[in-house]
Parts: C-alpha cells; structure tokens; sequence
C-alpha cells in the first residue's frame, strides 16, 4: 500500500464548479507529482470540508489506523455531551472497541476478533442504538434531544460499523455535527490533523 493518493482520485472525489480540475492537476504539478500522501495533500489550498472528506478514504489508511482515528472522533463527539459521555453504555461500548483495537493491532490481515471482543462491542452498540432511535425519531418530529446530542450517539455507534473506512467517516461527520454550528471549522481541522497524525505516527 502507498498510502498516497492520486491526481485523478482527487479530482474524481473533489471535482465541482468552485474547484476545478485544472486548479486541482496545478496543485499537484506544483509537487511534480501525480500522487501526494496525506501531509503534503493536508496543506494545499482546498476547501476545508473537501480536503477532510479525502483525507478519511482507503488509500491512507490501515484497518488498525481506521479503527483507532473512529475510536478518537467517537470519544472526541461523547465528550462534548456531559449526558452522553456519562451514559453506562457509551462508557461501556468505547471500552469495547478500545480492547478491539488492541486485538486487530496485533492481528494478521482478514482475521476475526476473539469472539468475546466482538460480542461486547455487537452488545454494547446495540444498547446504544436502542437508545438513539427515540433520540433520532423525536428529532425528526421537532421534539426531543437536540442535533447535537443524537450527533454524538451516532458518531459512538457509528465508530464500530463494519466496513471500517465507512465507520470512520461516519463517526468523524458525527462528531463535527455534535459540536455547535460556530465550532464546525474548528472540528473539521481537528479531524483533518488527527488523520494527518496518524500517518506521522506510521513514518516515525
């Protein structure tokens, strides 16, 4: 893996009217490159919500990396609502994937998780989409919980879906969700560093 991506696969992902591919093939000119890792492609003038829509995809990333930036963006969106970060079972679900991440760390690719692991985190996420379905219904009537609570339940169940590229971009979108609105920019740039150090972490 190169854990680059490429002039095409930018363009492909961030093409439209307001940023344009020949703004984007002048960028990566400017390197001599048609391919750019997620440090260098983290400081180029790109809008701020596109470069961290890119820099969350597969090609940066490892099954254990995704896993532990998901762990981060779930922890990051319960801390930001005492109710949430105080709930039993969001508590007891990031414990889960906390111990998930240790186990696929030293896991051989395509390997299961000991199957106690996969339970708690199964058990536990489902406790906490029992609680968010009300939450996310009353929302929808105008009632209830506000967004950014029902933000933070997801980005906690999210961070454990499957298909982990998805679970990571999912809980990242949470988590910028359940933040106010002023401090939206500010929590995608968090985001955008997080991944960045992570693949710093990786060459180190």
């Amino acid at each position: 893996m190169s854990y680059t991506m490429s002039v095409d696969r930018v363009v492909q992902l961030a093409r439209c009217d307001d940023f344009p591919e020949a703004k984007i093939r002048e960028m990566f000119a400017q390197y001599s490159a048609t391919e750019l890792p997620l440090e260098i492609l983290a400081t180029l003038p790109i809008p701020l919500p596109v470069k961290v829509f890119l820099a969350l995809q597969d090609e940066f990333f490892s099954e254990a990396e995704f896993c532990q930036l998901s762990l981060a963006f779930a922890k990051h969106a319960a801390s930001s609502d005492p109710a949430v970060e105080s709930n039993h079972f969001v508590s007891s679900v990031i414990s889960a994937y906390e111990q998930a991440l240790l186990e696929t760390r030293s896991l051989a690719r395509g390997v299961a998780l000991n199957a106690n692991t996969r339970q708690q985190v199964e058990g536990y996420r489902g406790a906490v989409k029992a609680l968010m379905e009300p939450l996310t219904k009353a929302l929808r009537s105008g009632s209830g919980a506000p967004l950014h609570t029902v933000a933070a339940y997801e980005a906690v169940w999210f961070a454990g879906y499957e298909h982990y590229g998805i679970a990571c971009r999912n809980a990242a979108s949470c988590a910028v969700a359940a933040v106010p609105k002023v401090e939206a920019d500010a929590a995608q740039q968090w985001v955008l560093d997080n991944a960045v150090a992570v693949t710093q972490a990786r060459a180190a």
